[in-house]
């Protein structure tokens, strides 16, 4: 079944698990969509290195990833997570290295899209920045 603006319920409903995002109407979340690329990488993958600039973040809607830093596992990841955004909005290096464990399917949302999408609208930008703020606090 389709939302507005022809986006599949399906996206919306991972769009709304996604933190940053959290809060936004189905309206928004459709014109985020707009935003993302979907691809599909297999297990092995590297997807982030710790070190390098960010240039993109992705949210996984299938699959799992490992997080180390400094060459120790830290975690893995969830569906609906977004991971990537900070070195994008602090146009800093990343903090970690992140690699497909499985298959995935992710949404790719590069930094010049992520850039348009706050600069679109005040209210989006300004819930952005606060959930961003709250991940930092550790809240």
């Amino acid at each position: 079944m389709l939302r507005p603006h022809g986006v599949p319920r399906k996206r919306i409903e991972l769009l709304k698990q996604v933190p940053f995002f959290e809060g936004l109407s189905t309206r928004v979340l459709a014109r985020i969509d707009h935003h993302l690329s979907e691809v599909s990488v297999p297990a092995g993958r590297l997807l982030i290195e710790q070190g390098e600039m960010a240039y993109e973040a992705f949210i996984i809607e299938d699959g799992v990833a490992e997080v180390s830093i400094d060459g120790e596992l830290v975690r893995e990841t969830e569906i609906g997570e977004l991971i990537g955004e900070l070195g994008i909005l602090r146009n800093a290096p990343r903090a970690a290295t992140v690699v497909a464990k499985t298959p995935m399917k992710l949404l790719v949302l590069d930094a010049r899209e992520m850039e348009a999408l706050l600069h679109e609208d005040k209210k989006v930008a300004e819930r952005v920045q606060q959930n961003v703020d709250r991940h930092l606090a550790g809240k």
